[in-house]
């Protein structure tokens, strides 16, 4: 059985319409806050006044050591985690103690971010409703030589990776020139193929344990959209070069469609062909 201990609990009803995820992870045997995981801190902080929204934190450590030893160095991270975001108000802090995991993803600090209703942006013009045909393909058409006869070669609610199209990790902003180059000729294809409408897919390489459907969190910007804001980015480089906004959507599917176990070939953009 797991052992846990609740280090604090309010018992005040949240009346939330959203609840999203992120992660800090830490070095082995360590409850020190890393550089690297002091940016997602710090940029919570920066996007979020401390009425908008409310936090739980649990604490989890990797396999090795004994149970007790485990448990006290996750209620460290968590109190360590903490004191980062001290302004906000905090439902529950929890040290879950060791996972069966030996990897650097049982380190971390699961922080929930619940967003109070008020304070919740309308997105209906952003997310879109699935494809018409729930079963969709995905043709892996070659990394190379892709061009317009490579994506005319896409049937109706079919869907290929944009392979070039890369983001720097944590937020949405595009990197190197192979994601303009494939990008360019994405732009090419629809101007050769005026009456083709697309969906731009966004995906992220991980997400929390048995929840695939929460959103990563974007550094950049400092919202839970993370997967979506990279479709949108795309979106909006097509705008921008041209094609009309009526033959484009886009829609962020966060962790719950990965294609391997690698994360790499999991973090991408997709296009569905819609009409």
């Amino acid at each position: 059985m797991r052992l846990t201990i609740i280090l604090l609990f309010t018992s005040m009803l949240v009346h939330t319409q959203e609840v999203s995820y992120l992660s800090i992870y830490f070095n082995t045997d360590s409850y020190e806050v890393v550089s690297k995981e002091r940016v997602k801190l710090d940029s919570l902080v920066k996007h979020h006044d401390r009425d908008s929204i409310r936090l739980v934190l649990k604490g989890y450590t990797d396999q090795f050591a004994g149970r007790d030893y485990n448990l006290k160095l996750a209620q460290r991270r968590v109190a360590a985690t903490k004191e980062f975001l001290k302004a906000f108000t905090i439902d529950t802090l929890q040290a879950i103690g060791e996972l069966q995991d030996a990897s650097w993803r049982a380190r971390r600090v699961d922080i929930s971010v619940i967003v109070k209703e008020k304070n919740i942006p309308d997105s209906s013009n952003f997310i879109v409703n699935e494809p018409k045909n729930e079963g969709n393909k995905r043709r892996m058409l070659s990394s190379r030589n892709l061009d317009i006869t490579s994506y005319s070669e896409l049937e109706i609610n079919e869907t290929t990776v944009l392979f070039g199209v890369f983001f720097k990790g944590g937020t949405d902003k595009m990197l190197g020139s192979s994601s303009v180059i494939t990008l360019r000729k994405v732009v090419r294809f629809l101007e050769g193929y005026p009456t083709r409408k697309i969906l731009i897919t966004g995906h992220i390489c991980c997400s929390p344990d048995r929840e695939p459907q929460l959103d990563g969190y974007n550094n950049r910007t400092g919202s839970m959209t993370l997967s979506e804001d990279r479709g949108k980015m795309v979106y909006d480089y097509l705008i921008k070069n041209g094609i009309s906004a009526g033959r484009l959507k886009y829609r962020g599917k966060a962790y719950t469609e990965p294609l391997d176990w690698e994360e790499t070939k999991n973090r991408r953009v997709e296009m569905t062909i819609l009409e």
